[in-house]
């Protein structure tokens, strides 16, 4: 996740802002690859808060 978010989300959500210069073929790739490695975080993040709030629970929710 941190992978994603440091190295794929945020330099490519920088094109997509323009703060970093870019044309528009670069910037429609780059919204495409920050769509998909925020979606992956996502869910990659749901099964890790499931089990940090199961674990304190016995894994009975």
């Amino acid at each position: 996740m941190l992978f994603n978010v440091w190295v794929l989300i945020w330099p490519n959500q920088k094109k997509v802002l323009g703060m970093v210069e870019a044309s528009a073929e670069q910037v429609a790739k780059a919204k495409s690859i920050a769509f998909m490695a925020s979606r992956s975080n996502t869910l990659m993040s749901i099964p890790m808060v499931m089990s940090m709030i199961g674990s304190h629970h016995g894994w009975m929710m």
